[in-house]
């Protein structure tokens, strides 16, 4: 948006909050960049194999009407109406972008990613889902004492194994270990054919889905305080009274798979 020869643009303040005003929301787009589009800017030339377009009368960031990428259709589209299932945040532009699906579709960060990676590989930009995926670890030890495993007391007060978002391209056994490696410096082995996923609300329309592996490690953690406030190895029975009650199935499913393979 220009005011004669000057370019009003949103605050960060101001982006954030358009941002949230519209996570989750029904909204109309009318696309202007369809599948097959051929577009040349700065010298690059992009080929959209996604719909693209905008929200009549939203200004995002730039002062022109908000972007939207369109997932979930795969044929050329003049408009569209669905849910914002995503934002886009760009720290090297002055525009976000948003992304929207056909209704009662959700994917994950990792999914948004690889789809519109032909456009933001060119920009330092983070993807806020409503589904938001991590991978992790399970890491355990047998011991005289017993079979324990080790839960890592994150920055925010609560217990969990090791974890993490995927990034794009990523599968998720190659997040969980590159997670666990990470964030205690220690390298699992994984126990063939063990893969547990949950999903709980998170709130304002957000959900998380985790999948854990079963990870046998050795050594003691080499911890980052910064991120990491503390570990704990323990037995099965006590690290179910420190995890959330939606890890309890996968953590007993753990101590199962590990118990029947010792009679």
């Amino acid at each position: 948006m220009q005011y004669g020869n000057t370019e009003v643009f949103l605050t960060p303040e101001q982006r954030e909050e358009l941002i949230g005003s519209l996570m989750g929301k029904r909204v109309e787009v009318m696309v202007d960049r369809p599948i097959g589009f051929v577009h040349v800017t700065k010298g690059v030339t992009l080929h959209y194999t996604i719909n693209y377009g905008y929200i009549p009368g939203v200004l995002g960031g730039d002062g022109e009407e908000q972007d939207v990428y369109i997932l979930g259709v795969d044929r050329p589209l003049e408009c569209f109406t669905g849910r914002i299932i995503a934002a886009i945040r760009r720290r090297d532009d002055n525009e976000d972008k948003l992304v929207a699906a056909p209704e009662g579709m959700l994917l994950h960060q990792a999914q948004i990613g690889e789809t519109v990676h032909f456009v933001e590989k060119y920009f330092d930009s983070t993807i806020d889902s409503l589904l938001r995926k991590s991978c992790g670890v399970i890491p355990y030890r047998d011991t005289p004492r017993g079979l324990e495993v080790l839960l890592l007391l994150q920055s925010n007060g609560c217990w969990s194994f090791p974890k993490g978002h995927m990034d794009v391209g990523e599968a998720e056994e190659e997040t969980a270990l590159r997670e666990t490696r990470e964030e205690t410096g220690l390298e699992a082995v994984l126990h063939p054919g063990f893969r547990e996923k949950a999903e709980y609300p998170m709130g304002r329309g957000r959900c998380k889905q985790l999948v854990l592996f079963l990870g046998q490690v050795s050594g003691e953690p080499e911890i980052e305080e910064r991120e990491i406030r503390a570990y704990r190895w323990m037995s099965f029975r006590e690290a179910r009274e420190l995890l959330l009650e939606e890890q309890h199935p996968i953590l007993d499913r753990a101590e199962a798979c590990l118990r029947e393979e010792r009679t």
